[in-house]
């Protein structure tokens, strides 16, 4: 195969040695020029050598359509189930190679539930009055073929954050918890991603 480096240069270390010694590496375009025939010389090289970039992640069994159902909601927190899903949808959307598919066109299936949700004061103003509480939300997820055979299970995905409570002011508190969850459940979302697609 011929060298695209040009006549003589064994790699790219000698290639920039001679044109040192043409004295042009100081020159602005010269430079810019020689950087970029190094940059396209290595991009060659690993193609030749059979090296790839990874383009993103796979399911198991060449699986190229998803369908994510709506997941169950077993806490007491109104909504969870559609915004958890939601952000599921929203990350394998970002960083998986297929599309989204609709359940009749879906080679598989990701399922599961919100199955816990809970909060805790982490700092008070004296006996009675929180300043700021925990918030934790757990999912199961399962994934299933059309023909309903389990390939992939997560139990107990868990993360939790913290947000501030306002003394008196129900409606801020609500919003601040609201708005903790949303987060947890990008963040649960994006775990639950790279544990899927880990574990293949």
């Amino acid at each position: 195969m011929k060298d695209s480096r040009g006549p003589g240069f064994q790699d790219s270390s000698d290639m920039v040695k001679h044109y040192k010694e043409l004295n042009v590496w100081g020159k602005p375009y010269a430079r810019f020029m020689i950087r970029m025939t190094i940059i396209v010389s290595c991009i060659v090289t690993f193609t030749s050598c059979g090296y790839r970039f990874s383009g993103g992640e796979r399911l198991p069994q060449g699986i190229e359509g998803l369908f994510i159902q709506l997941l169950d909601n077993k806490t007491t927190e109104p909504g969870i189930d559609i915004v958890m899903t939601s952000e599921l949808k929203n990350e394998f959307i970002k960083k998986y190679r297929v599309a989204l598919v609709d359940r009749e066109a879906a080679e598989a299936i990701l399922s599961g539930a919100v199955v816990g949700i809970q909060t805790e004061t982490v700092a008070r103003r004296g006996a009675l009055t929180a300043l700021e509480r925990s918030v934790s939300m757990t999912i199961d997820l399962t994934l299933k073929t059309s023909g309903n055979e389990r390939i992939w299970f997560a139990k107990g995905i868990t993360r939790s954050d913290t947000y501030t409570v306002v003394s008196g002011d129900k409606e801020v508190n609500e919003r601040n918890k609201r708005n903790a969850l949303k987060d947890l459940a990008g963040r649960i979302a994006e775990i639950s991603f790279y544990r899927l697609t880990d574990d293949f």
